[in-house]
């Protein structure tokens, strides 16, 4: 009897609500517009740090529009940040109930199911939204199964996922950049230079991208190309965490140099270690001897060009990739104040003064 009672007021109060609503904002009082309205202005609210005011407009979302899975989306995406996984968790079943389709929900809780450790049911969402034919977002939705994947050690099929990742959409940074990462972590060196070399021509430079490339080329063992990436490191990011990472890889340089210098042409690493010609002589075989003047960088290469002419949305580390010469080196030799002192048409001395007569 109380059960039935209990029922019936809380049916009562459901309809004086509803009556409420009808006397407040009239009969033609649109609830599920009026929902979204408050859903995006939780969302700014969200956005901006005002998780009070947030809470405040996506439960008034939820109240006129009980039934609007982007309701319970949004209140999911809010008990997520603020880490009730509990209340986000029944907030996205909820959503997906009443949008079994929505394919954005679907790669929303399947990262949140990842980030949970709820793996394999993350899986399951993330292929629902990518076997959505509607789904216009599957390069994120195949990221987002490869950083899963990556979670758990499984390098393979995360390799796998961003590469597919790739394949719908070519020049998507953040999968190129962790797929460099990846093929580092499982020494595939040369796919490592080839992603990074893709990651560079669509991402600016920054301390991130330096000390990737510093690590690939250590990798490959071209430590001369590793100090160069290493040296505009410290240039242009001096007190970047990279930098200061970059400064303790150094510390056991020498060392590694000799090790790599005795494998193409003398067995004995004792041998180099102790004779300074037979160190010389591997140096010179592999064409990798360090120098330390400015002519340094100059290109012995017949094909070497004199001089570039800067196109358009060039930058002065594109050009000194290209041509394998430092960006201090460049600077000189043109006078430039500053690595951005170039312009869309301006010839770039790629020699010394000295031979740069016409």
């Amino acid at each position: 009897m109380r059960i039935a009672l209990l029922a019936l007021m809380l049916f009562m109060s459901g309809c004086v609500s509803q009556s409420q609503l009808g006397q407040q904002y009239g009969d033609d009082f649109d609830r599920e517009e009026a929902a979204k309205t408050r859903i995006s202005l939780g969302l700014t609210y969200l956005k901006n740090g005002d998780y009070q005011q947030a809470k405040a407009n996506l439960d008034r979302a939820l109240a006129f529009a009980p039934r609007l899975a982007d309701a319970h989306y949004s209140l999911a995406y809010y008990y997520q940040l603020v880490e009730e996984n509990q209340r986000a968790e029944e907030a996205y079943q909820a959503a997906m109930d009443l949008a079994p389709d929505n394919a954005t929900i679907a790669n929303s809780y399947g990262a949140f199911l990842c980030q949970t450790g709820q793996y394999d049911s993350a899986k399951r969402y993330f292929l629902k939204a990518v076997n959505s034919q509607q789904y216009a977002n599957s390069a994120q939705t195949y990221e987002n199964m490869a950083m899963c994947a990556q979670e758990q050690g499984e390098f393979a099929d995360a390799i796998d996922y961003f590469s597919t990742a790739l394949n719908y959409q070519p020049t998507r940074a953040k999968s190129l950049f962790l797929l460099t990462e990846l093929y580092l972590k499982t020494e595939q060196w040369d796919k490592a230079a080839q992603t990074l070399t893709r990651f560079e021509r669509v991402a600016r430079v920054s301390p991130e991208s330096l000390w990737l490339a510093v690590r690939v080329a250590q990798g490959q063992q071209n430590l001369e190309k590793a100090k160069g990436f290493g040296e505009m490191l410290l240039s242009m990011y001096p007190d970047s965490q990279q930098a200061a990472a970059y400064l303790r890889s150094r510390e056991d340089e020498p060392a590694a140099v000799i090790m790599r210098k005795a494998k193409p042409s003398i067995t004995n690493a004792e041998e180099v270690a102790d004779n300074p010609a037979a160190e010389s002589a591997v140096d010179e075989s592999a064409n990798s001897a360090k120098r330390k003047s400015a002519p340094t960088d100059t290109n012995k290469d017949a094909a070497m060009p004199r001089f570039h002419v800067v196109q358009a949305q060039e930058n002065l580390y594109r050009i000194s990739l290209r041509y394998n010469l430092k960006m201090a080196t460049l600077q000189e030799w043109n006078n430039l104040e500053s690595a951005g002192a170039i312009f869309a048409g301006m010839k770039l001395w790629l020699v010394p003064p000295q031979q740069q007569e016409e």
